[in-house]
């Protein structure tokens, strides 16, 4: 049976390490780093702000080279977008079919975790939602 102050070290260390992680482990929701951004997307990114800052400034002209110049480097820049985004997935289906294929269900899982959202997320452990009771509960478990 744990004491009291031991209770109280254990709620304190787990504390403190929620705190320390909220402080200083980024969060970002799944896919915010884009692996696939490369130097040619911000060329065309800066060629698209550049031509649109340029088609603003004479005034939003709608015939002339200057807007036309500006539909032309948005549309390169959305297209080679839409070109990587479809890659990156082709990449992930050829991945977890190597995977499959290879009968490594080891590998298989690691790749469907690393692009797919998990969709059940426990907020509950054994119908108690407090973090404290909880916290004792798995003290409890891990001590026997």
């Amino acid at each position: 049976m744990l004491t009291n102050i031991q209770k109280s070290y254990i709620l304190l260390s787990v504390s403190t390490l929620q705190t320390a992680a909220n402080m200083f482990v980024p969060k970002c929701r799944k896919g915010y780093f884009r692996f696939w951004w490369d130097e040619k997307l911000h060329t065309l990114e800066d060629a698209a702000i550049d031509s649109n800052k340029i088609w603003k400034d004479a005034g939003k002209p709608r015939h002339d080279p200057i807007f036309l110049r500006r539909q032309s480097c948005k549309s390169q820049y959305r297209k080679q977008i839409r070109e990587k985004e479809k890659a990156e997935s082709e990449t992930y289906t050829n991945d977890l079919h190597a995977a499959l294929m290879l009968k490594n269900n080891t590998a298989f899982w690691q790749c469907w975790q690393s692009k797919f959202e998990l969709q059940n997320k426990c907020s509950q452990v054994d119908g108690c939602v407090d973090p404290g009771i909880i916290a004792d509960k798995f003290v409890q478990h891990f001590l026997q």
